[in-house]
């Protein structure tokens, strides 16, 4: 039977940000994010998860 599989990985990465407002610096971090300015590191995984979905059928 073939499965298949699933892998999610969550990463964190902490940027400083100095905005007028919480509302602001969201907007900020989101635009700067889209544009690539921001990247976040692979090595600060904070989560893995596994999903095996439903198995293919042999014909």
């Amino acid at each position: 039977m073939k499965y298949t599989i699933i892998i999610e990985e969550t990463v964190s990465e902490e940027f400083i940000l100095e905005t007028k407002s919480r509302k602001a610096a969201l907007e900020e971090a989101r635009r700067l994010y889209r544009q690539g300015a921001w990247v976040l590191e692979p090595g600060n995984l904070v989560e893995v998860r596994f999903q095996v979905l439903e198995e293919e059928k042999a014909d």
